[in-house]
């Protein structure tokens, strides 16, 4: 990682307010839901990797009418171009983010449109016969998106934008709670 104190430290402050947040939004009757993830890599990722597959975890609570908050843990694995029987390379993405929805009818029904902004974990892993190891960093990441919440079921897609490992994101996800 490039500057582990500060990646520490970022990741303690965000993790605090966070908390603090879903504290005081539980007695605001917040859901929780849990996804499967596609990720289709862009750009010089798109060069690099392969489509990604994964899962999240979300919680969100309402803050006006509207408008709710969100919070948000995933994790999308993708393979590397390339990769054959003697050299295998994949990516790891661990996005740790929080955001705004805007439901255009009302909280958790319908269309809406939202963003999540944040941190994300990149780790690379090459394996061949000879040689094999891995690396990590912690980026900030920023994720426009919108999507359709139909009972519960969340449909959504987003783009996540993390430094040269952008990728086109779609959740369905299933929400806990009536």
């Amino acid at each position: 990682m490039k500057s582990n104190s500060k990646t520490i430290v970022s990741l303690f402050v965000f993790s605090t307010l966070l908390l603090a947040g879903v504290n005081r939004s539980f007695a605001q009757a917040g859901k929780f839901s849990a996804g499967a993830e596609l990720g289709l890599p862009m750009g010089n990722f798109g060069d690099a990797a392969n489509v990604g597959i994964g899962a999240s975890a979300r919680y969100e609570a309402p803050i006006q009418d509207k408008l709710n908050w969100i919070a948000n843990l995933g994790y999308l694995h993708f393979g590397a171009k390339g990769s054959n029987s003697t050299v295998s390379a994949s990516y790891g993405m661990i996005p740790i983010q929080g955001g705004v929805k805007y439901y255009f009818d009302k909280s958790y029904s319908g269309f809406y449109a939202g963003a999540n902004l944040g941190f994300t974990i990149v780790s690379a892993s090459v394996s061949s016969g000879v040689y094999s190891g891995s690396s990590s960093s912690t980026y900030f990441s920023f994720a426009p998106g919108a999507g359709y919440h139909l009972s519960n079921l969340d449909f959504g897609a987003s783009f996540q934008i993390v430094s040269n490992a952008n990728y086109f994101n779609i959740r369905v996800a299933y929400v806990f709670g009536k």
